[in-house]
């Protein structure tokens, strides 16, 4: 699927359905498996690497989705999500890690057959703000406000360094911002509403 980098397949162009597992369960994959994992191949353009399983909608309908990018060999894991919550899309993602004209994989699979169904694929060379090197450019905030709920850290990893004042033994989901000082001093507000 080297064609699909910085594109995406067609809505439901894969299923796990009527699949059986082969090789290795990724290391963060809770299914016991591979139960009816998928599996594809690419030709890295960069050292970095996002790949989206994307469901809902016309995208597909597996539900808890298990994914791991592969070295060659197909049993040597470079990267492992899996799903947070049901009907989430999962994004497995390396960020300068890759040999760029080395071939990769990626495992598809389902938590199990209640949960297989069809799916899509999203291939980009760039990676997202889940790991430094993917951080969203904020400066247009500086004395002002995202839009509500505009980001999340479910489905993040942990990446670089825990700050000195964490208590979490992280960072466990940090994601990443970065911002041109507009002054010697800034104020940065993560705003959510309570729920009692």
């Amino acid at each position: 699927i080297t064609g699909l980098i910085n594109g995406c397949s067609a809505d439901a162009a894969y299923t796990t359905i009527g699949a059986s597992g082969d090789l290795n369960a990724g290391s963060c994959w809770n299914n016991g498996g591979p139960q009816l994992n998928k599996w594809f191949s690419f030709v890295a353009s960069s050292s970095s690497i996002s790949v989206t399983v994307d469901i809902g909608g016309s995208k597909g309908t597996q539900q808890r989705t298990q994914v791991a990018l592969w070295e060659a060999d197909g049993t040597t894991e470079v990267a492992c999500k899996r799903y947070q919550y049901n009907t989430e899309d999962v994004v497995v993602e390396a960020s300068g890690t890759l040999t760029p004209g080395n071939t990769y994989y990626i495992s598809v699979d389902s938590y199990n057959t209640g949960y297989d169904g069809t799916f899509s694929l999203c291939l980009s060379d760039a990676v997202s703000n889940d790991f430094y090197a993917g951080a969203i450019d904020i400066t247009g905030l500086i004395n002002s406000c995202s839009a509500d709920a505009a980001y999340t850290t479910i489905g993040a990893s942990g990446d670089l360094n825990a700050g000195s004042c964490w208590n979490n033994g992280g960072p466990q989901l940090n994601k990443w911002f970065s911002f041109v000082a507009s002054s010697s001093s800034i104020s940065v507000s993560v705003d959510r509403d309570c729920i009692n």
